[in-house]
C-alpha cells in the first residue's frame, strides 16, 4: 500500500468510535411498545339495541358497549321514537326530552354521560305506552357520539327497529267458565294489565261505568263467560283471526279504579286490543261528559317500576306501590 492510501484510511478509523468507549445496557435500548388502542378503538365500541313487549308496553334497550382498554368520553345519545307512543318510564331517569319534529312524527330523548370505562357500557332502558286510538307503524333508532382515545368524535348509529300496531279481527268464542283457570296457567300465556282512574271532584256512577265496560266487550264480537256485579267483574273471552291468538279479557272496578286485564299467548295482540279497548272507554266517558278531557283519565302505573297501583286516591293525597313502595301523588 502505498503511503497516500495508508494515511486515507487512517484517517478514517480517527472519524469512528469504537465500541469499547460506549457503555451498552440492554435495559435503556428496549424499544417502547406499540399501542394497538391507538389504532383500532374505534372498531371496538359497539351499540346494540333491542325491542321487546313488556306487559302491555314496548320496552327499547340502547347499549354502548366500550370493549376496548381504554375509555372514550363526551358520550352524547340521542333516540327518535314514533310520537304515537308515551315515554312513560326510563332507566336511568336522567333523559331529556328535545324538541320535536312534528312533520316528520317523531318525538326525540337525550342523554350524555362524561365516560365509559374499558371494558365497560352503558345502557338505557326506555318503556313506551302507545296512544289510545291510535293503530300505526313507526320505527325507534339510537344515534351514539363520542371522543375516542386519540381525541377524535366518532358517530354510531343503529339500525332502525319496527313498531307497528294492528287492528284487529275478533271472534267470539266458548269456552267453559271451569276452563278459564287451565286456560291462565299456561305457561305460554302472558298478561297484560290497563288501570284508570277518573280525575274529577263529582261522585261517579260505577254502576253504569261496569254496564258500559260490557257494552264495549260485546261490541268489540267477544264470548260473554260470567260476571259478578256486586263485586263489579265480568270476564269475556273470544279469538284474534289474524294470529289465531284465544284472549280472554276481564273488565273491573275496583278501589275506583276501572281496568282492563288481557291474557293471550300473543303481546302484540294484547297491545293492540289494550288500545281498542281503552279507545272506547274514552269515547263513552267524554260523550256521557263524565269527563271533560282525556287529560281528567289517569293512567295508574307505578312512576319507578311501571306496577299497576293498588288504588286510585282522592286528589292531592299520596298512593304507596306495593311494588317499590315509592309514594306518589297521582293528581
Amino acid at each position: 500500500m502505498d503511503y497516500k492510501k495508508e494515511n486515507y484510511e487512517d484517517n478514517k478509523v480517527k472519524d469512528l468510535v469504537f465500541f469499547n468507549d460506549v457503555e451498552l445496557d440492554t435495559k435503556d435500548i428496549e424499544e417502547k411498545p406499540k399501542i394497538s388502542e391507538e389504532i383500532d378503538q374505534e372498531y371496538k365500541i359497539k351499540l346494540s339495541t333491542e325491542l321487546t313487549t313488556y306487559l302491555g308496553k314496548y320496552k327499547y334497550t340502547s347499549i354502548l358497549i366500550n370493549e376496548s382498554a381504554a375509555p372514550i368520553n363526551d358520550i352524547k345519545i340521542k333516540i327518535e321514537y314514533p310520537n304515537f307512543l308515551d315515554l312513560t318510564r326510563s332507566m336511568p331517569p336522567t333523559i331529556t326530552k328535545v324538541e320535536s319534529d312534528d312533520v316528520a312524527n317523531i318525538d326525540k330523548i337525550k342523554i350524555e354521560f362524561e365516560n365509559i370505562k374499558g371494558h365497560n357500557r352503558k345502557e338505557i332502558v326506555l318503556f313506551f305506552t302507545p296512544h289510545i286510538n291510535i293503530l300505526n307503524k313507526g320505527e325507534i333508532k339510537t344515534f351514539s357520539v363520542f371522543v375516542n382515545l386519540n381525541g377524535y368524535i366518532r358517530v354510531i348509529d343503529s339500525e332502525p327497529l319496527q313498531i307497528k300496531i294492528n287492528k284487529l279481527s275478533l271472534q267470539p268464542k266458548i269456552i267453559p267458565s271451569s276452563e278459564i283457570a287451565e286456560f291462565i296457567k299456561n305457561p305460554e300465556i302472558k298478561k297484560a294489565i290497563r288501570s284508570y282512574g277518573i280525575g274529577i271532584k263529582k261522585n261517579l256512577d260505577y254502576n253504569h261505568i261496569f254496564n258500559n265496560l260490557e257494552a264495549i266487550l260485546r261490541a268489540n264480537n267477544l264470548q260473554y263467560i260470567t260476571k259478578d256485579n256486586k263485586k263489579r267483574i265480568m270476564w269475556y273471552f273470544g279469538t284474534d283471526l289474524e294470529t289465531n291468538s284465544d284472549l280472554l279479557v276481564v273488565g273491573q272496578i275496583k278501589e275506583n279504579k276501572i281496568e282492563w286485564i288481557i291474557s293471550c299467548n300473543n303481546m302484540n295482540v294484547i297491545i293492540s286490543l289494550l288500545i281498542m279497548l281503552s279507545s272506547e272507554f274514552t269515547d263513552f266517558l267524554l260523550r256521557m261528559s263524565i269527563i271533560d278531557s282525556i287529560d281528567d283519565l289517569y293512567n295508574l302505573e307505578c312512576k319507578a317500576c311501571g306496577t299497576v297501583l293498588p288504588r286510585f286516591p282522592e286528589q292531592g293525597n299520596a298512593v304507596k306501590c306495593q311494588n317499590c313502595t315509592l309514594e306518589q301523588i297521582i293528581w
